[in-house]
Parts: C-alpha cells; sequence; structure tokens
C-alpha cells in the first residue's frame, strides 16, 4: 500500500508539471497587459462620452459637442489600438525568428529542467513504476486512435471531409429539413446519411481531444523519463568520485 501511496503522489506533484508555451512567455505578456489597458482606457473614454452627450441633451451647452467629438476619436483610437497592439508584437516576433526560437528553446530547457529537478528526489522504484504506468496508459489511449484514424492527418481528413460532405448533400438547409422531417418512410436514406456523418464527426472530434490527453500523458512521460537519467548520471558520478 505505501507503494501506491508514493505514486499516487508523484503522480499528482506530475499532474501539476506544465510545458512552457511561447504564448505565455513574457514578451507577450507585456503587450497583451498593455492591450488590456488600453481597451479599458477606451471603455472610460466611451462611459465619458455617454455621459457628456446626457449632459449636452439636458443643457444644450455647445462646448460639450467638442469635447464629445474629441472623446468619440479617443475612443475610436484607442479601440483600434488595442486590436493592433499584439498583431505588432508578432510581427516583431516574426522579424527577430532566429532569436526568438532560440530563446523559447531556452526557456523550455529551463521549464522542463526545474521540474526534472523535483522529480528526481523521488526514489528510483517509485519513478520505474510511474514510468511503466505512463507508457501503458499512452499505449492505451494510442491503440483506439490508431485503429480507428490512423495519424493525425488522417484524422482532420476525416472531419474536412465529413464537412464536405454535408455541404454537398445541400448544407445547412439540408440538415434542417432532414432533422425536422425525422425517420419518415419518404426521408429514411437522408436521415440515415445524417446519422453517419454524425457519427463520423462524433468520432473525430472525439480522437481529437484523446489526442490532446495523450500529448499531455507523453509529456509526463519525458519527465520522468529525464529524471530517471538524471538519477542514473547522479549514481554514475558518485561511483567515480569513490573509485577515484
Amino acid at each position: 500500500m505505501k507503494d501506491i501511496r508514493d505514486i499516487q503522489d508523484f503522480l499528482k506533484k506530475l499532474a501539476g508539471a506544465e510545458p512552457y508555451r511561447p504564448a505565455n512567455s513574457a514578451h507577450m505578456q507585456r503587450y497583451r497587459k498593455l492591450s488590456v489597458l488600453v481597451l479599458g482606457l477606451g471603455a472610460a473614454a466611451l462611459v465619458l462620452l455617454m455621459i457628456t452627450a446626457y449632459s449636452y441633451h439636458l443643457a444644450s451647452w455647445p462646448p460639450l459637442r467638442l469635447i464629445g467629438a474629441v472623446l468619440a476619436l479617443f475612443t475610436m483610437f484607442l479601440a483600434l489600438a488595442s486590436m493592433l497592439i499584439e498583431p505588432y508584437a508578432m510581427l516583431r516576433l516574426l522579424w527577430r525568428w532566429k532569436t526568438h526560437t532560440l530563446e523559447t528553446f531556452q526557456r523550455e530547457i529551463e521549464n522542463d529542467e526545474r521540474h526534472v529537478a523535483q522529480f528526481a528526489r523521488y526514489d528510483k522504484a517509485t519513478l520505474g513504476r510511474a514510468q511503466a504506468w505512463l507508457q501503458l496508459k499512452v499505449k492505451r489511449l494510442d491503440a483506439p486512435v490508431g485503429l480507428v484514424f490512423g495519424s493525425s492527418a488522417a484524422l482532420w481528413s476525416i472531419a474536412a471531409v465529413t464537412i464536405t460532405n454535408v455541404k454537398d448533400a445541400g448544407g445547412r438547409a439540408w440538415l434542417h429539413d432532414t432533422f425536422l422531417r425525422g425517420f419518415t418512410p419518404d426521408n429514411w436514406a437522408n436521415t440515415m446519411l445524417l446519422w453517419g456523418i454524425a457519427l463520423v464527426f462524433g468520432l473525430s472530434i472525439g480522437a481529437a481531444l484523446r489526442k490532446v490527453v495523450l500529448g499531455r500523458y507523453n509529456y509526463q512521460l519525458e519527465l520522468v523519463d529525464m529524471a530517471l537519467a538524471r538519477k542514473a548520471d547522479d549514481a554514475a558520478k558518485q561511483a567515480a568520485a569513490h573509485q577515484a
């Protein structure tokens, strides 16, 4: 029972390990925060514009028209700027893609090494058992998807063909008419076709979601493999130090 509790405790900590995502980099976060700030200023300007318009409706004071026009221009400018900030940041990243890819790779290594250092504290037996279970889980998840759909490219091809078949059959109007008429003698062929399309499309979406889960387990398995490799390296260094 102790071994099971150790593995469960390890898997809970392993589940909290997240891969590095470039979209959450400090560079993009700064621009995203700036975009939100500018959008907030635009919303504040819009509120002031509404207050100015209401005040002009009550008092008809001529300077309020000029203030309202300035606020309207300011609101539109801020709204447009908030939409352009993140695309501008992406263009900057594309311009310096070599430096960005290197920095991203370095941050990926830092992130994974931090996780590996945490997991390498566990004993080799716990890591080995967790590795075996993760390998089994990956195999179980991958087998049904590969058996039915094959590769990921085939999966998305099936989804695309399904959507094309719906369009060829008549699109939204055909879907609406077939669904409303139901399984009647003069509509059974269309209904069976609709059921088949829905089944294939549902299976393809389910398989895509399964691939996402599979990718997460694969990442966890990679961390365990690296933790075991680090423990082996540390053991080899200690053995060499004792011999020296």
